[in-house]
């Protein structure tokens, strides 16, 4: 059958196609997972490069933690460049560009002295090169490929991320352990300029219509309203028939509820995921064991990721985020009454924060894309990921504070706990109360 097109408009269908034997959307799901998984390797490193360098050089842990809180900052800034340059280039350059950028950091990285060495080139030069590959990047182009299956989709390519950090990290701490931190990030670096970098610049897209596709592979587009209608949840899909620009959709409700979403979010679990490695080991357990601990939270993170992400596109994202938040709190509940005669709450911990965790990779995104899709949808996730880079570097700055201050993360853990209920509530205030509602933006 011949394509067919006819005038953009509500409830009309603008295209339609052959549908695929295979659809090369999850040929991207592939090659994310990949990239993910070597990107965010190499972010959790640091819990494990954290502790050999607050050895090594003896700074304070609020200090050295704050390299990261640099890292997130500069990393969640760079998400509005990113935006912009996936817009307008797609993840086929981008991709490869921001992975040179990492091998440059890790270099430069591996030869520091300083303490101002390591923020910059690990916390400024590295931290761009992971928004342009990463979790930020990812989720600005996936949603292109997918309507329907989007969570799942989403969960499945961010499942990487969990892969990552249950392969890297630890080889990470035994190259560490065996050769030093120095020569680690060597191994990194050359991870990336062997495997990301190729593998992106032959098979990436930018999105299903650059190759003739169409998202989910279908046959035709289907209307939005259609879509949501026929196969969505009361809570998703609420694509609106005008297009979304920066200005419009910073102008409603939901946005302004996301950015506090994202800040509070991050707040919450980067501090977590950064200080978790040596709080366990402060608890009398082995480096080994931690990082292999790390490793396994991320493991189950990545089962989280695939499970929420399309439970998510089944019972709605609100009712399966309010799943995912009750197994992270409990997680981290395990993790704050650890001690050394109770290793079975690493366990616990491990399973219930990386299951709950996890759910955030393909739940926020996906909610972002089902409100505000569109020719500038970079821009608008590389503005609001801004919030959430706030939130990390505050959270990781500060549970080394207080650290520092009571020698202990008791209460570090107390206001995680209490974070996660305050993001529950500012979740389901993300959801328009009517369609009129976020159309009314526009007149």
């Amino acid at each position: 059958m011949a394509p067919q097109t006819s005038r953009i408009g509500l409830g009309e269908d603008i295209l339609a196609v052959k549908k695929p034997h295979f659809f090369y959307g999850w040929k991207i799901v592939g090659i994310s997972f990949v990239t993910l998984a070597i990107a965010y390797g190499i972010w959790y490193s640091f819990s494990v490069f954290f502790v050999v360098i607050l050895s090594e050089f003896g700074w304070s842990r609020a200090a050295t933690a704050g390299v990261f809180s640099l890292f997130t900052l500069v990393h969640s800034f760079s998400g509005f460049l990113v935006g912009s340059l996936l817009d307008r280039f797609g993840a086929r350059r981008v991709i490869p560009a921001g992975s040179v950028l990492i091998v440059l950091g890790l270099v430069l990285t591996s030869q520091i002295q300083s303490l101002w060495q390591l923020y910059l080139y690990y916390g400024v030069v590295t931290a761009v090169g992971i928004c342009s590959i990463g979790f930020i990047s990812h989720s600005i182009f996936l949603p292109n490929w997918f309507f329907k299956k989007r969570g799942l989709a989403m969960g499945a390519a961010m499942a990487g991320i969990g892969v990552g950090m249950q392969i890297i990290v630890p080889v990470t701490q035994s190259v560490i352990a065996n050769l030093g931190w120095r020569p680690a990030c060597w191994l990194l670096a050359g991870i990336v300029i062997t495997i990301v970098v190729p593998l992106n610049a032959i098979v990436q897209r930018k999105n299903p219509e650059e190759i003739g596709e169409l998202p989910d592979g279908e046959r035709k587009v289907i209307a939005p309203e259609n879509l949501k209608e026929e196969n969505s949840p009361s809570d998703n899909v609420f694509h609106i028939p005008f297009v979304w620009t920066l200005h419009n959709s910073f102008r409603t409700r939901q946005f302004r509820f996301l950015c506090l979403t994202f800040f509070f979010t991050a707040f919450a679990i980067q501090g977590i995921l950064i200080h978790q490695v040596v709080h366990i080991i402060d608890k009398g357990f082995s480096p080994q064991q931690g990082a292999f601990f790390f490793g396994l939270s991320g493991i189950f993170g990545s089962v989280g990721k695939i499970f929420f992400g399309h439970l998510s596109d089944q019972i709605g994202r609100n009712r399966a985020f309010s799943i995912s938040i009750g197994c992270t709190f409990f997680g981290v509940l395990s993790l704050a009454v650890l001690q050394s005669g109770y290793g079975w709450l690493l366990y616990t911990y491990a399973i219930l924060f990386g299951l709950g965790y996890g759910s955030i990779a393909p739940i926020y995104p996906a909610r972002v894309a089902d409100l505000f899709q569109g020719p500038e949808f970079g821009k608008i996730y590389g503005l609001i990921s801004i919030a959430g880079g706030l939130g990390g570097a505050l959270g990781a700055w500060l549970y080394g504070k207080i650290f520092d201050l009571t020698l202990t993360y008791t209460m570090a853990f107390i206001v995680v706990m209490l974070g996660l209920v305050l993001i529950l509530v500012l979740f389901y205030f993300t959801v328009p109360s009517s369609l009129q509602e976020v159309n009314s933006t526009e007149s």
